[in-house]
């Protein structure tokens, strides 16, 4: 891996600054997150109470399901 620059450094703060770290979500990313919320709806799961062993299992339902439904679609 190559080091940056002091001045790439300068140019990517600047940039990070002005339009956020993060990237914005994509279209899919917002579905698959509206899918997840129903598949903790489904197994009556709530996010914030769930054990490691509970997230765990709905990410992987709404996983292999969704991607399943982007893939017949």
């Amino acid at each position: 891996m190559s080091e940056m620059s002091r001045d790439e450094l300068l140019k990517a703060e600047t940039v990070g600054s002005e339009q956020g770290w993060v990237a914005p979500l994509t279209h899919e990313d917002k579905e698959y997150f509206a899918y997840l919320r129903t598949v903790f709806k489904r197994y009556n799961i709530v996010p914030s109470k769930a054990t490691r062993l509970e997230y765990d299992f709905v990410t992987r339902v709404a996983e292999s399901e969704f991607y399943l439904q982007q893939a017949n679609a």
